[in-house]
């Protein structure tokens, strides 16, 4: 697919964000504030008991509800 959930990216795949369906705008602010922006490229290392990514430097857990409210372009 050209474009898919944050939460059905393989582990160790990588990918691209392209956009974001937070349900609520301080969620979106928070996404922003931890770096993960349409554009970024991330790394998904784990998908239980929750979603780690890396972003950059910096790895993130995120709950599988918030992983499905980002979409991302996979990079192969």
């Amino acid at each position: 697919p050209l474009i898919t959930r944050l939460s059905r990216l393989g582990v160790g795949k990588s990918a691209r964000v392209a956009f974001l369906t937070p349900s609520f705008h301080k969620r979106f602010d928070r996404l922003a504030a931890l770096g993960i922006n349409p554009g970024v490229e991330l790394n998904l290392h784990q998908r239980k008991p929750a979603f780690v990514v890396r972003v950059g430097e910096t790895e993130l857990a995120l709950d599988p509800e918030i992983a499905d409210e980002i979409y991302v372009r996979p990079i192969d």
